[in-house]
């Protein structure tokens, strides 16, 4: 594989860059933090979508709404183009391949997995492989020269992927005590075969025992039942013969009672009809008073009514009377009446006016004073607006905007759009300002890590005493003076950097905080500025009001002068309407009274009817003296009375005795009824006792039918009862034995998965040891140790030292045979050691990478290496010529010299570009 072109939109800390590759060595060099890093990062996310951020949107460049990377490489010939887009709503994946040299670039799939999927299949590797065989990272060469073999071995067992190995060792352990749990918890449920057996059995043996007992009951309980029904066809024939002898000893008795019933009835009528005829003899004596009451009634009725009639009179003629006499004072006072009601109208007429006028009168005093307060207010508000406009101003002035761009400023419209402008500003500085330090901490962080990088190989000379602390090789004092010096200058230059960062970012914040204080301000001033708009425009609306009253309070005079005119003819008028008020009052009097009495005519007509009346009750008088010698004109009322009441006892009397002989067909009627009763009672009594004689009912003989019966349904229901007990214990039985059935069913499974779960524990036991140090991890390095031996020898002779052979033990120490014989890396020289380290780091990703290497990718490759192994290993890179492609990311200057193709970066603004 080989990188062509790399293009990125707002990726990281990038814009907009176009990156390109070419065969050879490209050094792409900068400060710490310019962005050299996320160019590798770029590449991983856009083969295998690898990256260090915590989520997607942290690779997104600040404010950017998408995001994209594109990629060019060349794999077996064929040209491939990769692009990842990320948007605000979702992520696009594409892959292309070019048709020719010169030719456009065709999809060949879309999709975050299907990309994935291809590019794995067309570069035969993962992301794992990618990241641990071609990604070369920081300090990995430095590590391989430093660490103790343990260590080394630990690393190289990461590159050969062997920790997921040793990963998957470790996760396995929780699987197996897992299933060890499971296989305890299933031990727990299993129950004794044996004892399951034995149990059944028995519950087996119980239940036959209970269909034994079964059969017995029902076979006596037929028995007993067919005795049963012959007795109780026995007792149902007794039962109807006493059924017949019952009812006919209650018919006789019966009988008895209706007869006796009979000859009482007989006697009460016969005493009846002997009051009856008592009656008929005093009807005849009463009868000649009784045809005498009506004709009393009739004269005490007319006598009555003549009195009352004669007071009618006397009422009728008096009310006549009356209403004359009224009828002609109403005719007398018409004319004054009417005087008094259209003065009194005038005057209404005149009030009303009147009242309107006052109205009006008030609603002009209350125009003056709400003037005078209006006025206030005015004069109030006016001054307040001046000051206030006048005062902004100054503070505009103070907070900093020009003298003339104030001096056009005439109104709060004015004031206001030149408030906002300036606050505008404001929030401009105040952005640059947060800019500003921004990129100031970023700085300081790259300022620190570079402190770092010199603090530890200086730690490292201040330990050793005139030997270099990596290679061990004899360096004078002045060598190593050279060294501490070189690495303090560093440590100075960036502290000193790092403190005139601090400075800045101290005056900035000053400045920034200022500005915030300004702008809390300008925002109060502009908040300010909207209320005295709003204040202004009512001062306005005030003025207009103004002008409106001015117009209503001009009506005053002429609306007082018109209300004295109304009040000076109001009281005439009211002098002259007293003059008719007698008149007025005797006319309501009279027509008051005229209505209570009501109309003459009707009063006439009445009289007339009561005087005829008169006339016929003295006509009737007359009649009744005539009729009877007992009455006359001259008899008083007490007396009278004393002979209607006499008459009217007679008549009820007469009236009672008549209603009661009224009886005397029907009670006759009855008695002979009866009698006629009384004669078949006779004959049914003698019929019903000749019925009972020859019944053929005999008590002893039902009473001992009836106990043999109750005997035989006892016996029915206690083998009934029994048998059903056994059918309830039959039906436990069956259920405790279909669930013993179970057990033993499920007994067996549990058997069953328990020896399965055994079985697959001494599998992933066995598995777990496969995986183990031991295991195929110890395989693996074994055969992997002889290919990485060969590939990192036929790098190690491309740097042309004296040796003839390079070996690996299985401890993956390194022993090299020269003129001299076996020497391992302790031995060689600091060169010698950084070309061991690098050829062993290139043949270990020669060993993973399938097929040809044909680039990698190397991160800072002489971070934690002191100058002279930094100086070593920039000379072994720029003698390598085995690699077709070789991209290194450095801030070191003198990579410069190695590169074939050399990439500037540089960060401006927060913004990473590629400069020439």
């Amino acid at each position: 594989m080989i990188f062509k072109r790399l293009k990125l939109k707002n990726f990281k800390s990038y814009a907009h860059e176009i990156i390109g590759f070419d065969k050879g060595i490209t050094v792409i060099v900068g400060e710490n933090g310019a962005g050299k890093s996320s160019i590798f990062e770029a590449i991983s996310f856009a083969l295998f979508k690898q990256h260090t951020a915590s989520k997607l949107n942290d690779l997104v460049r600040n404010n950017a709404e998408n995001m994209s990377v594109e990629l060019d490489f060349v794999s077996r010939g064929k040209e491939y183009r990769i692009i990842r887009e990320k948007t605000k709503s979702k992520t696009l994946s594409r892959l292309m391949t070019k048709t020719s040299s010169d030719g456009d670039f065709m999809s060949l799939c879309s999709g975050e997995k299907e990309v994935s999927s291809t590019i794995q299949s067309i570069l035969d590797m993962d992301a794992n492989l990618f990241l641990n065989a071609i990604y070369i990272r920081q300090g990995e060469i430095a590590e391989l020269v430093d660490k103790q073999p343990a260590e080394k071995k630990r690393l190289i067992g990461k590159l050969l992927g062997l920790d997921s190995l040793e990963t998957a060792w470790k996760n396995l352990s929780p699987m197996i005590n897992e299933y060890e749990n499971k296989l305890s918890e299933i031990k727990g449920k299993l129950y004794s075969k044996s004892a399951l057996q034995d149990e059944y059995e028995q519950k087996t043996n119980e239940l036959n025992e209970l269909k034994n007992r079964g059969h017995d009951l029902e076979s006596q309980i037929e028995e007993v039942k067919q005795l049963r029904d012959e007795i109780s066809e026995n007792k149902r024939v007794m039962e109807r013969e006493k059924e017949i002898y019952d009812t006919q000893m209650n018919n006789l008795a019966n009988e008895q009672q209706t007869l006796e019933k009979l000859e009482k009835d007989k006697q009460v009528i016969q005493e009846n009809l002997d009051k009856i005829r008592e009656a008929e003899e005093e009807i005849g004596r009463l009868e000649k008073y009784v045809s005498k009451l009506d004709l009393y009634l009739d004269f005490e009725k007319s006598v009555v009514s003549i009195q009352s009639l004669k007071e009618s009179e006397i009422e009728l003629e008096d009310k006549i009377d009356s209403i004359k006499e009224q009828k002609q004072l109403i005719h007398s006072k018409k004319q004054g009446y009417n005087d008094y009601l259209a003065s009194d109208e005038k005057i209404a007429a005149l009030t009303n006016k009147k009242v309107e006028l006052e109205k009006q009168l008030a609603t002009i005093t209350q125009l003056e004073k709400d003037k005078k307060e209006l006025l206030k207010g005015i004069e109030s508000d006016r001054n307040d607006i001046e000051k206030f406009f006048s005062l902004s101003k100054e503070k505009l002035l103070d907070f900093g905007v020009s003298q003339d761009d104030l001096a056009s400023v005439d109104n709060l419209k004015k004031l206001g759009d030149i408030t906002n402008e300036f606050l505008e500003e404001i929030s401009t500085k105040i952005e640059d300002l947060t800019n500003d330090i921004a990129s100031k901490k970023e700085d300081i962080v790259a300022f620190k890590q570079a402190i770092a990088a010199s603090e530890k190989p200086l730690e490292e000379l201040a330990d050793v005493d005139n030997k270099c602390p990596v290679c061990q090789s004899d360096i004078d004092e002045a060598k190593k003076q050279e060294l501490i010096n070189q690495y303090n200058s560093n440590i100075e230059e960036n502290t000193k950097a790092i403190e005139q960062h601090e400075e800045n970012i101290r005056l900035f914040t000053k400045n920034k905080d200022s500005y915030k204080e300004k702008q809390s301000k300008v925002k109060k001033l502009s908040e300010d500025i909207l209320e005295y708009k709003y204040k202004f425009s009512n001062l306005e609306k005030d003025l207009q009001r103004l002008s409106e009253l001015d117009e209503g309070i001009d009506a005053k005079e002429y609306t007082g002068n018109k209300l004295g005119e109304l009040i000076l003819e109001i009281a005439e008028e009211k002098e002259k309407r007293e003059s008719y008020k007698q008149d007025h009052d005797d006319y309501n009097q009279s027509k008051g009274a005229l209505d209570v009495l009501g109309s003459q005519t009707e009063s006439e007509y009445k009289l007339k009817q009561v005087k005829n009346e008169i006339d016929v009750h003295v006509q009737n008088i007359k009649l009744a003296i005539e009729n009877d010698s007992h009455l006359s004109g001259d008899m008083d009322n007490l007396e009278l009375k004393e002979r209607i009441d006499d008459l009217k006892e007679k008549n009820e009397e007469f009236n009672q005795l008549k209603g009661f002989v009224q009886n005397k067909n029907t009670l006759t009627t009855q008695f002979d009824s009866i009698k006629e009763d009384i004669g078949v009672s006779n004959n049914q009594l003698e019929i019903i006792q000749n019925k009972i004689d020859a019944s053929t009912y005999d008590k002893e003989k039902y009473e001992q039918i009836t106990y043999r019966d109750e005997m035989y349904t006892r016996r029915y229901e206690s083998f009934t009862n029994e048998l059903s007990e056994i059918k309830g214990q039959a039906r436990e039985l069956i259920n405790v034995h279909k669930s013993l059935a179970e057990k033993i069913k499920h007994n067996e499974m549990f058997q069953k998965e328990y020896d399965n779960i055994s079985q697959y524990l001494i599998l992933l036991k066995d598995i777990r040891d496969l995986y183990g140090k031991n295991g195929i991890q110890k395989e693996l390095r074994n055969n992997s140790r002889p290919i990485i031996q060969k590939n990192t020898k036929k790098f190690f002779d491309d740097f042309n030292f004296n040796y003839s052979d390079l070996i690996l033990d299985e401890e993956y120490n390194v022993v090299v045979r020269g003129p001299e014989g076996e020497s391992s890396m302790s031995m060689v020289s600091g060169g010698e050691k950084i070309a061991i380290a690098l050829a062993l780091r290139l043949g270990i990703t020669k060993s993973m990478a399938k097929g040809d290497l044909e680039t990698i990718l190397l991160d800072e490759p002489t971070i934690h290496l002191d100058d002279a192994r930094r100086h070593e290993l920039i000379n072994l890179l720029k003698e390598m010529s085995l690699l077709p492609q070789m991209i290194i990311v450095t801030h070191e200057n003198q990579l410069e010299s190695a590169a074939d193709n050399l990439i500037k970066v540089e960060k401006e603004n927060g913004i990473s570009k590629i400069v020439n």
